[in-house]
């Protein structure tokens, strides 16, 4: 069978030519962020494919969809393998089109419009915030005098906290107001507002198999998805076996997937606030999460969930039973830029028990703050560390050693206002 794959992932770390069937006949568009600007290894990474193709500012353009449309018409894709969140709704129309099985359009926009998915949670008794469509300065004003402040504003369709603003008073709303699209023009704004939930954060990752949810693990994250774009660092890990929020939270996640009808074949990633008054579900995402949960479900549960996905959809699944519980506590660490020029970075010394530690800086590199622009994203980070553990406190002190240790060898000079920018 002749497959389409539309990937944005580094393709160092995605060998579909392996994970599909012997049969298959696989033909790529992948961003060009995804493929190494070594030429060696970029022929490496590019070999073995059908046909290939390139495509710069991948996010933003038009041309991976078009392009898409025309390897259509020479070849008769069978499949259509599509795994970012940012893919799946271009994905979706793609099948839809072509007559290919697997998501829909219109399934797919169950888990990425923010308002049909809250709806469908209310509907099914899902707890979640008061919340309110967004596409005009009217409806903004309209969602105050209705929630209060304060509020949240983002985009209906948004990822990562990407262009995520807290409106606290009738300050922050001018200031909002001056600077976001949606007070001038007639075209909506596809926004959403709802009410600020002072909260613990939840995430939880899974996989349904044949119908079924056969991993569900919730983890705990220490700061925001804010907090990490003002600077802290983000800090998750997997729940203890006898926590006792475990069951509630996984119940509620179930009951979420099943009110949106998720795939046969699924990865999810959710979230869930602990506020004071209980647990409030916030979103799910029909894809693995972001940051570093691919690598946290893999040490946890061994097992890649990108390769089981693409391996089963493709048909060419590993046999073995997929796991409940963890066979190992796990966790990760994110730390955000801290602005400035990098002058040094000397050796980490680091716990036994970290298994994963990227580092994206080096000497001469210039800094800068993420913040909870339109660009800015709750995963950016100059350095990652996973770590494993027998408990989740063993996780989190190792964690926070990790962050210490690289911290103590890195000397960042801080720049003139004017140059950090």
């Amino acid at each position: 069978m002749k497959v389409l794959v539309l990937n944005r992932f580094k393709l160092a770390r995605v060998d579909y030519r392996r994970w599909a069937h012997p049969s298959d006949e696989l033909y790529l568009i992948t961003s060009s962020d995804s493929v190494s600007a070594d030429e060696t290894a970029r022929k490496k990474e590019l070999a073995g494919f059908a046909h290939t193709e390139v495509v710069d500012d991948f996010a933003d353009s038009a041309m991976p969809e078009y392009l898409a449309h025309r390897l259509h018409g020479r070849h008769s894709f069978g499949k259509l393998l599509a795994m970012s969140e940012f893919d799946l709704l271009r994905a979706g129309r793609l099948r839809d089109a072509w007559g290919v099985s697997g998501q829909s359009a219109a399934e797919a926009l169950l888990f990425r419009d923010k308002i049909r998915m809250k709806e469908l949670l209310a509907e099914s008794g899902v707890p979640i915030t008061g919340y309110r469509a967004v596409d005009n300065v009217t409806d903004l004003l309209l969602a105050v005098r209705e929630l209060g402040f304060p509020l949240v504003v983002k985009p209906r369709l948004g990822a990562a906290s990407v262009g995520v603003t807290v409106v606290e008073n009738d300050a922050d709303l001018d200031a909002f107001l001056v600077h976001n699209p949606l007070s001038v023009g007639d075209a909506p704004a596809h926004l959403m507002a709802e009410s600020f939930v002072s909260h613990a954060l939840f995430h939880i990752d899974g996989i349904v198999d044949a119908g079924e949810v056969k991993v569900c693990r919730p983890s705990e994250q220490t700061t925001s998805c804010l907090e990490i774009t003002q600077g802290a660092v983000c800090l998750s890990t997997f729940l203890d076996a006898d926590d006792p929020r475990l069951r509630t939270l996984q119940d509620m996640t179930v009951r979420a997937v099943e009110a949106l009808g998720i795939e046969e074949t699924a990865l999810f990633h959710a979230e869930i606030f602990g506020s004071p008054d209980g647990f409030v579900f916030n979103e799910v995402g029909c894809r693995v999460g972001g940051a570093k949960i691919r690598d946290q479900l893999e040490y946890g549960f061994d097992v890649d969930p990108i390769e089981w996905f693409a391996r089963a959809y493709l048909g060419n699944p590993r046999h073995h039973d997929l796991r409940s519980e963890p066979v190992r506590q796990t966790g990760y660490a994110l730390v955000p830029p801290r602005p400035g020029l990098v002058e040094s970075l000397g050796e980490v010394e680091l716990p036994s028990s970290i298994r994963l530690f990227e580092s994206k800086i080096g000497p001469g590199d210039v800094l800068e703050r993420s913040t909870s622009s339109t660009s800015a994203s709750s995963t950016s980070a100059m350095a990652s560390f996973v770590s494993v553990g027998a408990t989740q406190a063993d996780v989190v002190r190792d964690l926070d050693a990790a962050v210490a240790a690289l911290r103590s060898v890195l000397v960042v000079r801080e720049l003139p206002a004017e140059t950090d920018r």
